[in-house]
């Protein structure tokens, strides 16, 4: 009989010692999620304000906030958690009254862009505050990235369709820009945009081929624009999409 007391002792520290690593672990456990997602917001304190709820791995946003801008950072910021596998929102943004208001500031935001050259493109549209970008932009930065940033802090924004694409590095084409540059800037028709930053027309050039867009004066202009584009050494194709203002 006592044997078996003896036994039954030992069966139940054996119990008892296997419980051990698993209350450890517990007491070693990091903060739940929700703290986790919290301490990541609050290192920017514009998004101090929102409200976090979590169910598994997925977090939910609510809030209000008063840009795009900052609504991205919360989901960026949330995503970069570790054990978050989706982020949804219900973020408020202020809207504006009138989508052309908000369209001049986005035009406004993209022409004072200071690394928005003769040899890049953009374009836009605005419908009911959601944002679309598009165009072509030479690599020397991440300037897709950069205007994202300065559309999406306009107020009233409520979404980015990003599509701007960034053309691929090239020496060939950066030497054959300068080039046309030059001989542009030369003609008599335009000498009298030479030194300024952002020209109404600009000089798109990718694997040897331009393409020219923008606005001109009249006729004259789009075809001696044309005809120096074809005859710069080098140029393998010319697409003239110019716009007369006359």
């Amino acid at each position: 009989m006592q044997r078996h007391a003896t036994a039954a002792a030992h069966a139940v520290l054996f119990v008892c010692a296997l419980s051990l690593p698993a209350s450890s672990a517990l007491a070693q456990a990091g903060p739940p999620l929700e703290q986790k997602v919290r301490e990541a917001l609050r290192k920017e304190r514009s998004l101090l304000r929102l409200d976090v709820a979590v169910v598994g791995t997925e977090v939910t946003l609510t809030g209000e906030l008063d840009s795009f801008w900052q609504k991205s950072e919360a989901i960026r910021r949330s995503l970069e958690v570790d054990g978050v596998d989706t982020v949804a929102t219900e973020i408020e943004i202020p809207p504006v009254e009138a989508d052309q208001e908000l369209a001049e500031q986005v035009a406004e935001a993209v022409q004072n862009y200071p690394h928005y050259s003769l040899y890049d493109y953009l374009d836009g549209a605005v419908e009911a505050g959601v944002v679309s970008l598009w165009g072509r932009v030479t690599s020397d930065r991440n300037k897709p990235r950069e205007l994202f940033e300065r559309v999406a802090k306009i107020r009233g924004v409520q979404d980015v369709r990003n599509e701007i694409q960034t053309m691929t590095p090239s020496t060939g084409d950066t030497n054959l820009r300068r080039s046309l540059s030059r001989s542009i800037f030369r003609s008599t028709h335009f000498e009298r945009f030479q030194g300024a930053r952002n020209p109404p027309f600009h000089i798109i050039v990718e694997r040897s081929s331009v393409t020219l867009v923008g606005w001109v004066q009249g006729e004259i202009e789009r075809r001696e624009m044309e005809r120096i584009a074809r005859m710069t050494q080098g140029v393998l194709r010319v697409d003239n999409q110019l716009q007369t203002i006359q």
